[in-house]
């Protein structure tokens, strides 16, 4: 049997359809059951690349479109992590979790967004109520720590606005302040020295 013209753009990815047996769920019947969930090999790679078109596809013949391997990695991580905001932005339309963690240290989709620097991804997150204090469960590194290491003026401007906890102690005992230092990023460890005398002086 031929298959359908729409399995063209999906094989041009390189899957192997046979092993997730997408061709023969996509040939049945659509008054069947619902398709069953389309695995790491499939749906998050159509996150990393940004793909919504074949994405909502598998979303309307019933596919799972937020489901986590192993380590808890679902699409919106992919997406987030290689800044596919339209991707982001579906994903979170239909329903996919925003601060699911991934194991062992807690990463979430707005983690990877800030860490990787897709700052139209991380204000969508955040506009969409991602949790801003999430932190590194091994390191206790929280996003605006990494953002001043980095020297990211733009993203720490955004996470402040968000309303990240400035006074955040890592497990060795730094603020994001000492990691803007460590980076010899003079002007932004100036912000946030200011930043948090001002948070420290109207804490409740």
């Amino acid at each position: 049997m031929t298959a359908p013209a729409m399995n063209t753009d999906l094989l041009a990815y390189n899957f192997n359809l046979g092993t997730t047996n997408f061709t023969a769920h996509i040939n049945r019947d659509t008054a069947e059951q619902p398709l069953p969930v389309v695995g790491k090999s499939f749906m998050h790679e159509l996150a990393r690349e940004g793909d919504v078109l074949s994405a909502e596809v598998i979303m309307d013949k019933g596919g799972e479109i937020d489901a986590p391997d192993d380590e808890g990695r679902r699409p919106l991580h992919e997406a987030a992590f290689f800044g596919k905001l339209e991707m982001v932005e579906f994903l979170i339309a239909m329903g996919a979790v925003k601060d699911a963690p991934v194991h062992p240290f807690g990463y979430t989709a707005l983690w990877f967004a800030v860490t990787r620097g897709h700052f139209d991804v991380a204000k969508y997150l955040l506009e969409k109520g991602a949790n801003v204090n999430v932190a590194d469960a091994l390191n206790g590194q929280t996003l605006l720590h990494i953002t001043a290491l980095r020297g990211d003026m733009k993203m720490a401007g955004l996470l402040i606005a968000a309303g990240i906890h400035t006074l955040t102690e890592d497990k060795q005992g730094k603020t994001a302040r000492d990691s803007a230092a460590r980076g010899n990023h003079r002007q932004l460890e100036s912000v946030l020295l200011k930043v948090m005398e001002h948070h420290a002086r109207f804490a409740a």
